[in-house]
């Protein structure tokens, strides 16, 4: 009787494994042991918190093992802190990635709070984002153009001196001549947001993602915010130009400032900002794993990235939550991309470390 208890046993496992097999030709990976640890180095509810729980609720279906998802938030320093931990203190056996806000201009301006390099990652993808600027409403700004005639400094809200968006708004606001005072060290921009609701800031920045979901709903649609601006892309002819699913019905920075002064931008911050939008060009958000992961898991997350973004589920979700389709770039092309983008010449260079110093003042 054990002995045929023992051969039933030993049958129902063989007949489960043939099962499981046939039904799921994606348990045989990296994957089917471990959760996999995905580290975002902005707050819970900030526009990278979005993006990387929506990407990677969809990317986990194309993985090897279709593994169960951990998220972990590391905000801090305008998104060094998360960079820095995973770049350093995370095993690379493979179970460990992140899903970045890049930190470029940091490195670029050597910032000392920068201990890793993105040289230091595999580049697993990149999704390319543009960003509207938007200030509070009051009774003396009711229309965009209102902020040449405002009496009082607008309060201009980002994460950090040498962060992108704070770069990207202090840069606008010098270039308009319109008089501010940025506050930074916010951890998210849902935080941001959270302050401008209660009219501790005046103005930021948003990429697509955040706008529509959050700022649109909470703060544009109850009369509470309107948008200046958007970043645009950067051009061959030296300007700015409107981003591919940027918002028809908001101008350029380029297009705002014609139209107040009859001529285009330029000058070291107009250069300052176009280094910025070749970065959001490039990969707003990065899905990257610290260098010296198995080949084979790389190139796992590799392909389950490009198939999320071609999978129509993922695409209806996004939309939804961001207004459009994300087009990414493939791990290599990403990173290609910003191994050329540290080639900034050492003019711009100069002037942004000499800019972003300024800020900690």
């Amino acid at each position: 009787m054990k002995r045929l208890r023992t051969i039933l046993a030993s049958a129902v496992i063989v007949i489960a494994g043939t099962v499981s097999m046939g039904t799921s030709a994606l348990a045989d990976g990296p994957y089917d042991r471990k959760p996999l640890n995905v580290f975002i180095n902005f707050g819970v509810g900030g526009n990278t918190d979005i993006t990387a729980r929506s990407l990677l609720s969809h990317m986990e279906r194309h993985l090897p093992g279709e593994p169960r998802v951990v998220f972990n938030n590391k905000p801090g320093a305008g998104g060094i802190v998360g960079i820095n931990y995973v770049g350093s203190a995370v095993p690379n056996d493979g179970y460990n990635i992140g899903v970045f806000s890049v930190t470029l201009m940091a490195e670029i301006v050597g910032d000392e709070a920068l201990t890793v390099s993105h040289g230091d990652f595999d580049f697993i993808g990149g999704i390319p984002e543009d960003f509207i600027f938007h200030i509070r409403t009051s009774d003396n700004l009711k229309e965009p153009t209102d902020i040449f005639t405002l009496d009082e400094p607008i309060k201009s809200a980002g994460h950090g001196p040498a962060s992108a968006k704070d770069l990207m708004l202090r840069t606008t606001l010098d270039l308009l001549g319109v008089e501010y005072e940025n506050v930074t060290g916010y951890k998210s921009a849902g935080k941001i947001r959270a302050a401008l609701l209660k009219g501790d800031v005046d103005m930021t920045a948003d990429s697509m993602t955040g706008y529509i979901s959050r700022v649109v709903p909470n703060l544009v649609d109850t009369g509470q915010s309107i948008p200046l601006y958007s970043l645009g892309v950067p051009s061959e002819d030296g300007t700015m130009q409107r981003a591919p699913g940027s918002l028809s019905d908001v101008p350029t920075f380029d297009e705002f400032y014609e139209a107040q002064f009859g001529k285009k931008p330029s000058g070291p911050e107009y250069d300052v900002l176009r280094v910025i939008g070749q970065i959001r060009a490039t990969a707003l958000r990065a899905v990257v794993i610290p260098k010296g992961a198995p080949a084979e898991t790389v190139a796992a997350l590799r392909e389950a990235f490009a198939a999320t973004l071609e999978d129509p589920l993922f695409q209806e979700d996004f939309k939804k939550i961001a207004g459009f389709v994300p087009v990414g770039l493939s791990g290599a092309d990403a990173q290609a991309k910003f191994n050329a983008l540290m080639e900034t010449d050492a003019e711009t260079i100069e002037f942004l470390k000499s800019y972003s110093e300024q800020a900690r003042r």
